[in-house]
């Protein structure tokens, strides 16, 4: 044990120090790695601590960047910024492209005798640098630098050593928390695409509002939906797409097996290009210009083993990793797509809709729901309130008829609300949104295995609503043959459910609406004339908006109020340029339409008064004229909108940003095209993209 000691008590002072330096040096990063640092600020303080450990005067972290092959300085100390940002160090170039290219580490101590050494400033005699490895990869690589020769020692390059472990276990642990994050984000955009197509009835819709979060999520350049051509079942053609112009869309048409997206519909398998401009099938048929190493994704739409079509994105490559997330992500998006809502869900969501509807139709009976909800003054609108009090409380069927959104389905509601049966369900059955060969089903429940995939019993909507009230809307799109067994059940008050032998009896009150003219229909053989005399015992014709335009004001206030209730605006009122345009609008979707309008408007409005700018263009001439939007409608929204002091900038760098991407677009992103259609230096418009992050 003296032996030991003695031995221990002779070593050099500068062994000593050494030792206590690189344990100060390994507390301090450990210490410092616990704080809540970015590992940028993390490797910064650590080049600090190096820097006064070992005397250099300058240092830096560089780390690989695969795509460009070159060392990229991500942390520095000492160094100009802008020299700091510029310098890109190609792999085997100096004395640290050196050390990132085969992994040794390097001492330099004389720098005007290394042949390798690239003078990058004057004053720097000595050099040390040392590799940073994870997992026996190279990643980058820890320099620091000196004005004096002899600088270093091997204990300084022992010391870095252990630094470059510890700097690749921070680089390590913030690679896995971005791949963490970027999992997250997928994950958001997947539940995001289904709560898009849960959401909206057009395809096309649904394809533009997923691709904008694609945009915001994944940052994609452009996407498309190919679909199988309609005339020509042999061809698929671009239905539609995200960032692209019309003419290109036009050309966008291809054959079964012809390019990538032909193929990814023959093989029925996503097929996804690294870089796309190298690709051999790559046809480039939309003719847009693309930058180097821009990817595309290709996954075909699928129900079932069948090939619906293909959903394709394009995006900047950034690494592979990136990349394949971004191919599992746009795979089953696709699946998303074509399998829009299951079966199970489905009925899932239809009894806790029925369950929902009538919880809620109970609330409105206790708060005295009644006529408060049909809003007007005209005589139309009174003649209708009297005939529901007068029927409300029989059990005779009533037809309301009228056109689409004049609230048909409220009347409906109301009668059973005001009636005995008030306290039993209301069933209501969209006869023209269930599809012909589950109608039946639908209405008079199944057994089990009365057809391929029924594997259980279910109750059809006349069981359901037994001792309440069945609402039949859209009665006229009913098909002929099943009009007799509505019929029955009308006069018999029994059902018979599919593949049962026993008949079921139902006390319900039937209500029927339709939007069709009921007695042509009759006269052209395509509704019974039993059903509809059993159905039109007692009419009640909803008036159209048009029939009623008086009453316009006290519903434009009504449906103000209630959307400033529900997203706590404080909007007083409409100007009277829109009053006009409001009423001069013929509103071939009733009081559904003008709802639709006033919520959008309340929700846009940024403001206490509804204007023009928040019309949408369909109700709007002046949007819809050759001219174009209303300019100084927009710029008068806009000022009320932007911060006082921020007008200027912000209004014309939105007009401006819009203005140059639509241009990109319509010139298939041929930037010489576009800066001469601008009229402007090809080198503004790259820094005005670069402003506007179009780049």
């Amino acid at each position: 044990m003296k032996k030991r000691m003695e031995i221990t008590h002779n070593l050099p002072d500068s062994n000593y120090e050494s030792k206590i330096n690189k344990l100060k040096l390994v507390h301090y990063i450990s210490f410092e790695m616990n704080k809540p640092h970015s590992a940028k600020t993390l490797l910064t303080l650590i080049l600090e601590r190096c820097l006064e450990l070992t005397g250099a005067k300058t240092g830096s972290v560089m780390l690989i960047n695969e795509k460009e092959k070159v060392l990229d300085i991500v942390a520095f100390k000492n160094l100009p910024a802008k020299a700091a940002e510029s310098t890109k160090l190609k792999l085997g170039e100096g004395i640290t492209g050196w050390v990132a290219m085969t992994g040794n580490p390097k001492l330099v101590n004389n720098t005007r005798q290394e042949p390798i050494y690239i003078k990058v400033r004057e004053d720097l005699l000595s050099e040390l640098a040392v590799p940073i490895k994870t997992e026996n990869k190279i990643i980058g690589v820890i320099s620091v630098d000196s004005n004096k020769e002899n600088a270093f020692t091997e204990d300084d390059l022992e010391l870095l050593l252990m630094v470059a472990e510890l700097s690749a276990q921070i680089i390590s642990r913030d690679r896995i928390q971005e791949r963490l994050s970027s999992k997250i984000n997928l994950q958001e955009v997947l539940i995001g695409t289904f709560h898009i197509i849960e959401a909206e009835e057009s395809l096309n819709d649904i394809f533009n509002k997923v691709m904008e979060m694609l945009k915001d999520r994944m940052n994609i350049s452009r996407g498309m939906l190919v679909l199988f051509d309609k005339e020509n079942p042999d061809s698929l053609k671009v239905y539609s797409g995200y960032k692209i112009s019309e003419d290109a869309i036009k050309n966008g048409v291809y054959k079964i097996g012809e390019g990538i997206i032909g193929n990814a519909v023959l093989t029925g398998q996503t097929i996804a290009v690294e870089d796309l401009t190298n690709d051999p099938m790559f046809l480039n048929r939309l003719k847009i210009q693309r930058p180097e190493r821009i990817s595309l994704i290709a996954a075909p739409i699928k129900a079932g083993p069948r090939v619906l079509g293909v959903l394709v994105i394009e995006k900047i490559f950034e690494n592979k990793e990136t990349f394949q997330d971004g191919v599992d992500t746009i795979t089953l998006l696709s699946s998303l797509i074509a399998y829009r809502v299951r079966s199970f869900q489905r009925r899932q969501e239809e009894t806790q809709k029925l369950i929902s509807e009538n919880i809620e139709l109970r609330k409105e009976l206790k708060k005295e729901f009644s006529f408060k909800n049909i809003v007007g003054k005209s005589e139309k609108v009174r003649m209708v309130i009297e005939q529901v009090k007068t029927v409300s409380n029989t059990v005779v069927p009533v037809l309301i008829t009228g056109e689409t959104g004049t609230g048909k389905e409220l009347i409906a509601k109301i009668v059973h609300l005001l009636s005995d049966r008030r306290d039993n369900k209301f069933i209501s059955v969209n006869c023209a949104a269930i599809p012909e060969n589950l109608l039946e089903s639908e209405l008079f429940g199944y057994e089990k295995g009365a057809f391929t995939g029924a594997v259980g019993s279910k109750k059809g909507k006349f069981e359901l609503a037994d001792k309440g009230t069945l609402f039949l809307d859209e009665i006229g799109d009913m098909p002929l043959q099943l009009q007799s067994k509505i019929l029955r059940a009308i006069q018999e008050k029994e059902i018979e459910p599919l593949g049962s032998e026993k008949t079921l009896k139902v006390d319900i009150r039937i209500l029927a609406a339709t939007n069709r003219d009921l007695k042509k229909l009759v006269d052209e053989g395509k509704f019974r004339a039993d059903l509809y005399f059993r159905l039109n015992v007692i009419n009640v014709h909803m008036p159209s908006l048009n029939e009623r335009k008086d009453d316009m004001p006290l519903l434009v206030d009504f449906f103000i109020k209630r959307y400033n209730d529900l997203y706590k605006k404080q909007i007083a009122g409409m100007d009277k340029p829109a009053e006009e345009i409001m009423n001069s609008y013929d509103w071939p979707g009733n009081i559904r339409e003008l709802e639709n309008v006033i919520e959008r408007a309340v929700i846009m409005a940024k403001g206490n008064i509804i204007d023009v700018s928040l019309l949408p263009d369909s109700i709007n001439p002046a949007k819809n004229r050759d001219e174009g939007f209303n300019i100084k409608a927009y710029i008068k929204s806009e000022m009320r909108k932007k911060a006082d002091g921020s007008i200027y900038k912000e209004v014309i760098g939105d007009l401006e940003k819009w203005l140059i991407e639509e241009l990109l677009v319509e010139t298939g992103n041929n930037k010489l095209k576009t800066s001469q259609k601008l009229g402007i230096n090809r080198n503004t418009l790259k820094a005005k993209m670069r402003d506007y992050g179009l780049l």
